[in-house]
């Protein structure tokens, strides 16, 4: 059937092409026959509509992509693309960040989305005024914060008016020198261009090639989840560039750089909570203990670990629970059950399948085919202990959180497994790697021939995959902007968000930690007690506007 197709003639990228269409034919299958009316199987509802709307949609776009691939009549030669890139790092940095902050301003409209994003965000704005916490006022903060956010993304204290966030606070801290610049949306782009930087030099490090240092470039940056993540204010692009530098370090572990790497780790650990970095380290430190001098190597690291490890975890925990206020503390003492167990579980049926839904998006969100290549790259490179490692993080990265109940809510991609994410195109980078050094095995027979097909299909969901995403990401920010008061007035002003008339319209209700600005959000669940909420800020303040998604309240004599 294919054999007068010129584009996969050659057996190798047969075998290929027709894997990935079929992997990608039965997701499609998959998606079509599971309903769609929202919230199936216990799944959070904008999970479920994500996966069963966007990345439906995407995969069809995956499969027109193939098909062009099968029908193209010649191949161009591509194979100095990955070398290019190798060659010209800096510059690939350069315009990644480039794209990439302005996808941010332009695609997300340099908005946080949820409140997984927000929270950083908040204390960023803290830290970058010269404080630890933010402060409302009392009376008003179930208006200003959601009630059912406090002590999940938001640590209160109603007897002082404190508020701080309730993750870690390393993502805030690299986020603070853009906030106070006034870009914060350029941070995740800037992490961005540094991650492909580090992943060429793991590449080359595991691989002695400039071709897979390249490749694995080229599968990064052409993947539709490393754009997404990287124009959004997720803390996803710190994990993926911290657990990168931390892998690095390690793969020639001196007394120097395993301190080195513990330093790293503990900012990975501390970004927001500890299982994304626990989770990717667990391996190394395995295989660490493992070698010749193995305790020293471990002591090392630990000793790494400890100078930023303390203050960001234990100071912090320490901080946020001295908000003085009893009422506080046993909230305090609440999320920590929380995290300790009610977040984890023994899996069930509706873990399984979300976990699932997050494997078959890690296969739609990047370039054709990755996970088979990082699969062949994993069995070529299984003599050398490093591609093990690194294949290990990546599995016990996924399994891990089969014993976590959410199933991310919202996110782009599947953003559990982004920590680990590296380990994918770098061993697909491997797959491919045109010769291999110093390491026994590694000199497995290579087709070449794969290579070409392979970066014209990564060009073409550069181009073609990314921006779909790019126009549903846009699409989407748009619609859930929309669902703000269509109010024009620049004056100072409260806007009342209506729970009743938005989808996930809390989400909207973010305010600066000082009520700084000209915009003050509240959200309305109960009409009841909105004139009294008000004017507990702005006694002066008055009804302007009205619409079917909230209020506008504020001095001016008339809506404008």
């Amino acid at each position: 059937m294919f054999s007068s197709l010129p584009v996969v003639r050659i057996p190798a990228v047969r075998r290929f092409y027709v894997a990935t269409t079929l992997v990608t034919v039965g997701l499609a299958a998959w998606l079509y026959v599971l309903p769609d009316e929202g919230g199936i199987y216990g799944l959070s509802l904008i999970f479920a509509k994500l996966f069963l709307f966007q990345d439906h949609d995407a995969v069809l776009v995956t499969l027109l992509l193939l098909l062009a691939l099968l029908l193209l009549p010649a191949r161009p030669d591509l194979r100095r693309v990955p070398t290019w890139m190798a060659e010209h790092v800096w510059s690939v940095c350069a315009g990644t960040i480039l794209v990439l902050s302005a996808g941010s301003a332009l695609v997300y409209h340099a908005q946080p989305l949820s409140m997984d994003e927000y929270a950083p965000v908040f204390q960023s704005q803290v830290f970058a005024s010269g404080h630890m916490t933010g402060i409302f006022p009392r009376s008003a903060m179930d208006w200003l914060i959601p009630p059912m956010f406090q002590g999940v993304f938001l640590r209160v204290s109603p007897v002082t008016g404190q508020v701080m966030s309730v993750y870690s606070p390393s993502f805030a801290l690299l986020l603070t020198p853009f906030t106070w610049l006034g870009v914060p949306w350029a941070c995740n782009a800037v992490l961005s261009g540094l991650t492909v930087v580090t992943l060429r030099k793991l590449a080359l490090d595991l691989f002695g090639s400039k071709e897979a240092a390249g490749l694995a470039m080229l599968f990064t940056v052409a993947s539709p989840v490393f754009f997404a993540d990287g124009i959004s204010f997720y803390s996803m692009t710190a994990h993926l560039l911290f657990n990168s530098v931390f892998a690095l370090l390690l793969l020639q572990a001196t007394p120097r750089r395993l301190l080195l790497a513990g330093v790293v780790g503990s900012v990975a650990l501390t970004l927001h909570n500890p299982l994304p970095h626990t989770l990717f380290a667990l391996p190394w430190v395995v295989w660490l203990a493992l070698r010749k001098r193995g305790v020293r190597d471990l002591a090392l690291l630990a000793v790494g670990y400890l100078p930023l490890g303390l203050p960001l975890l234990l100071g912090w925990h320490h901080v946020s629970t001295g908000l003085s206020s009893p009422a506080g503390e046993t909230a305090h003492a609440g999320l920590a059950n929380m995290m300790a167990t009610s977040l984890m579980s023994w899996p069930t049926a509706s873990i399984v399948l979300s976990r699932f839904i997050g494997l078959a998006k890690v296969w739609i969100w990047a370039v054709p085919g990755l996970l088979l290549l990082a699969a062949a790259g994993a069995w070529r490179w299984r003599n050398d202990p490093r591609c093990l490692v690194l294949a290990a993080s990546a599995v016990l990265t996924f399994a891990g959180y089969f014993f976590f109940k959410p199933d991310q809510g919202h996110g782009w991609g599947y953003r559990y497994f982004h920590s680990a994410w590296l380990a994918l195109p770098l061993l697909a980078a491997g797959a491919l790697s045109p010769r291999a050094t110093g390491v026994e095995g590694g000199t497995a027979s290579h087709d070449g021939a794969l290579t070409p097909f392979v970066v014209l299909a990564s060009l073409l969901m550069l181009t073609v995959g990314v921006g779909v995403r790019a126009i549903q990401i846009d699409s989407y920010m748009r619609e859930h902007l929309a669902q703000l008061p269509a109010y024009d007035g620049k004056e100072l002003r409260i806007v009342l968000i209506s729970q009743r008339a938005t989808s996930y319209g809390a989400d909207l209700v973010q305010n600066d930690p000082f009520l700084r600005g000209n915009v003050i959000r509240m959200f309305i669940q109960e009409p009841a007690g909105v004139p009294a909420a008000v004017r507990d800020l702005h006694p002066e303040f008055h009804r302007v506007f009205v619409d079917r998604h909230g209020e506008v309240w504020s001095a001016a004599k008339s809506a404008p």
